[in-house]
């Protein structure tokens, strides 16, 4: 389950997430965001379900006060129906990463920190406005783990003015640091955020073409690798044996901004705006911006999507869900993703190749097109 806070000390200025920064606002959204998350409590279907992770995620809630925090993870727990094993992940941010608030985490049961590094080059962290320096970031990480807490970072690749030489740099020093694991994007250039403008306006060097971005992709994989490392999920590589099981298919959250909630064939995303948020919920109504019902082949598509997220699909498991294996579904692209050598079959495992995984949203592609097409 992932309840959901939007806010951040600040924004960068890649950012371009619904986040708010105004500190007042806390306190009357959390208690919305409790009320929100009792609405999904008291039906039959969450009362039955059973969950095996509880992650905070939004903008960075580790700029909330360790007493609020202490009172949601209880809300939560006391609430819903975890399993004995379950994970508790929480996002931060280095810059509110004190380490009253790392012993705070750790003694309420959090076990995994997921923190939005972006680089440890400090030019390029201006320039992302990014608001400490990465010697402060990397101490904050080194605490973290010093008290038991695994991190997972994400990293941003093809940034403006960036090198290969600098990127290959913020692998190193990430597998120097031991995280267990590194999410890696190439940078998503928003109009309208600071960094689109900046660049428009020539005061920063763009980013580089298709050729440099999957040059540095593939610098990272070879040495992820070699560090043994490996792919998973849609970016990330990772030495977390969780990290290669089969996720969830469902989660279920709410907050404003929220934008992955998934139950039983329907999926849904919350409003954005925080106010409007905190009043639909006052008013008693579900804060849902949007609700999608899945048919049975779009289902059997979003099962093809493992293959994405590089996470073998087992064929009979298919059967069993829909009553026909993959290769009865989707026959062409199969055979051809097959004879190119960028899918394998391997007991009875459908699974992406090393030669395909640098193409993983081209082969997805493939179960998408041709809607009228399934077999």
């Amino acid at each position: 389950m992932q309840p959901w806070l939007p806010f951040c000390e600040g924004k960068c200025s890649f950012c371009y997430f619904t986040v708010n920064c105004e500190k007042q606002n806390v306190t009357p959204y959390i208690s919305a965001l409790k009320k929100a998350l009792s609405f999904y409590a008291k039906t039959e279907y969450v009362k039955s379900s059973i969950f095996d992770e509880l992650y905070i995620g939004g903008g960075s809630p580790s700029v909330i006060s360790n007493e609020k925090i202490e009172d949601l993870l209880d809300f939560c727990r006391s609430n819903f129906n975890f399993s004995a094993d379950h994970i508790t992940k929480f996002t931060a941010c280095t810059t509110n990463l004190s380490l009253k608030k790392i012993n705070a985490l750790s003694s309420n049961g959090v076990k995994q920190l997921d923190i939005g590094i972006q680089t440890f080059n400090d030019s390029l962290r201006e320039n992302l406005m990014i608001r400490d320096s990465s010697r402060e970031a990397k101490k904050k990480l080194q605490l973290s783990k010093k008290n038991g807490l695994r991190i997972s970072i994400d990293l941003l690749y093809n940034l403006p003015g960036q090198s290969i030489d600098q990127w290959v740099e913020d692998i190193k020093q990430a597998i120097e640091l031991e995280v267990e694991s590194v999410d890696c994007y190439p940078l998503d250039l928003y109009p309208g955020t600071p960094l689109a403008k900046k660049i428009s306006k020539g005061e920063l060097p763009p980013t580089g073409n298709e050729d440099v971005e999957m040059k540095m992709y593939l610098e990272a994989y070879r040495i992820f690798k070699e560090y043994g490392y490996k792919p998973t999920c849609h970016n990330r590589f990772s030495i977390l044996e969780e990290d290669f099981k089969k996720p969830s298919s469902e989660v279920v959250g709410t907050g404003a901004g929220f934008f992955m909630g998934h139950l039983d064939r329907f999926l849904y995303s919350d409003i954005e705006d925080l106010s409007a948020y905190t009043i639909s919920v006052k008013n008693g109504i579900f804060p849902i911006s949007r609700l999608t019902s899945l048919s049975v082949e779009e289902e059997m598509r979003k099962a093809m999507m493992l293959i994405y997220i590089r996470v073998p699909l087992n064929r009979e498991w298919f059967k069993k869900e829909y009553g026909r294996f993959p290769e009865e579904v989707f026959p062409e692209p199969l055979e051809n993703l097959t004879n190119k050598g960028l899918i394998e079959t391997i007991n009875g495992n459908i699974q992406i190749t090393e030669k395909g995984d640098p193409w993983r949203f081209n082969i997805a592609w493939e179960f998408f097109k041709n809607k009228d097409r399934l077999q």
